[in-house]
């Protein structure tokens, strides 16, 4: 197969860059939603939505099952399939969504008993299906290369989201206010994207094949249960807050971890951008691959050391300004995870290399081992330390999965041209 690109690649790389950091830079409008919540909901309501928007983006993992990632690969090596794959992925997440909006209630149930938290958590859930569509529609631009397509999905839903969750806190209609806000939202957007992803790869409708889902799932499942462990390394220190030590504390750790959070889109850039240029790569010249696997891996460990020390010395500054006095006690929180930046930011573009290299299951090994460590982590430092102990298990979380990650890809180098043919003819809808 040839690289259409290799020309213009220096070009289209820094256009892929342009439109990541746009995309990645649209977190902020989430960000100002997040921090008008916590103002106008107060530290206890606050830390219930926390708890179930938690709870909602672990599950999210479950509704794609891998098939985003799978999407991105197979469309950047072969363009042909995205039409047919948008079809066959819109209509099997049918069944994911439904399997997973059924264990949603029945956590929550079992979870919480306040009826206020219920219903806000089955409306993020139901915002979190619609999204999932997004996500697919995303995953399709992405492996065309289509950046800015990809930014205007993005804004659009960010921009929605802000504009509709600030109307219901204004208003207000407090925490289910804001739940449904998110659900409106996610239904106009997800009408944009539709009418976005026809325009480019034409009509297209949902497509039933049970040999071609199957042959598709197949591909994706070791996506998807690196995703379901990585949703759920990423936000159980919330759900264990929420069970173990109350609201309050919960909205406070949640402040100091949305500014985390928000610092952490840095590296998604950088991986963002590469991903499908890496995938095509791997298949047609593995010189470049290395460079710019290289290129991408040490600007992610600049970046994160130049974020680092700011970080931790503004930490109460950042809580303040964005949340308020009421939510200081975080400040320490803040400077932990912050410190976990040098591991953060390039083991986000090491994820990016691995999926280009068919590494999905050293993904799976590596999210699974930090997972563990990270649950087991907070059982022990919760109880006596509660949201510094939670924030503590997150970083030995990241240097253990970082650690595990570089062995396995440096493993996976001997994978040769052939056997990467082979894997991806899988993918071929039937």
């Amino acid at each position: 197969m040839t690289d259409a690109n290799t020309s213009a690649a220096p070009h289209g790389l820094l256009r892929n860059f342009f439109f990541a950091s746009v995309s990645s830079a649209s977190g902020v409008l989430l960000l100002v939603l997040l921090i008008l919540a916590g103002r106008a909901l107060g530290d206890a309501d606050f830390g219930k939505f926390s708890f179930v928007l938690a709870l909602t983006v672990i599950a999210e993992a479950l509704m794609d099952f891998g098939l985003k990632d799978v999407t991105t690969r197979a469309v950047a090596r072969d363009r042909r399939l995205a039409r047919l794959l948008l079809g066959h992925t819109f209509a099997l997440k049918l069944l994911w969504a439904a399997v997973t909006m059924t264990l949603l209630v029945m956590a929550l149930r079992l979870l919480r008993s306040e009826a206020d938290v219920r219903l806000a958590g089955y409306l993020l859930a139901f915002a979190a299906v619609l999204r999932s569509y997004m996500t697919t529609v995303r995953s399709v631009f992405s492996g065309l290369e289509r950046f800015d397509l990809e930014t205007s999905v993005m804004l659009t839903d960010r921009i929605l989201l802000l504009g509709c969750g600030a109307l219901a806190l204004s208003g207000g209609y407090g925490l289910l206010g804001l739940a449904a806000a998110f659900v409106g939202a996610r239904v106009v957007a997800l009408a944009v994207t539709w009418l976005l992803a026809r325009r480019e790869v034409g009509q297209f409708g949902l497509l039933f094949d049970v040999r071609t889902w199957c042959d598709l799932q197949a591909r994706a499942l070791p996506f998807a249960a690196f995703f379901i462990v990585l949703n759920a390394y990423n936000y159980i220190d919330t759900v264990m807050l929420g069970v173990m030590r109350g609201d309050v504390e919960t909205g406070w750790y949640n402040a100091a971890y949305r500014i985390y959070e928000g610092f952490s889109h840095i590296p998604s850039i950088i991986g963002f951008a590469i991903t499908p240029r890496l995938a095509r790569y791997f298949v047609t010249d593995r010189r470049r691959h290395h460079r710019l696997a290289r290129i991408g891996v040490t600007g992610s460990v600049a970046a994160g050391v130049a974020a680092t020390a700011p970080g931790i010395l503004l930490a109460p500054e950042l809580i303040y300004l964005c949340f308020g006095d009421q939510y200081l006690p975080a400040a320490g929180v803040l400077r932990v995870l912050v410190a976990g930046f040098v591991v953060v930011f390039p083991l986000a573009v090491l994820h990016a290399v691995a999926i280009s290299i068919n590494a999905e299951r050293s993904l799976l090994v590596t999210a699974t081992i930090g997972c563990l460590a990270n649950v087991l982590l907070n059982l022990a430092l919760i109880p006596a330390y509660g949201m510094l102990g939670a924030s503590v298990a997150t970083v030995a979380g990241e240097a253990i999965s970082l650690g595990v990650l570089v062995t396995l890809i440096a493993r996976r180098r001997g994978v040769t041209e052939a056997e990467t043919g082979r894997e991806e003819t899988l993918l071929l809808p039937r």
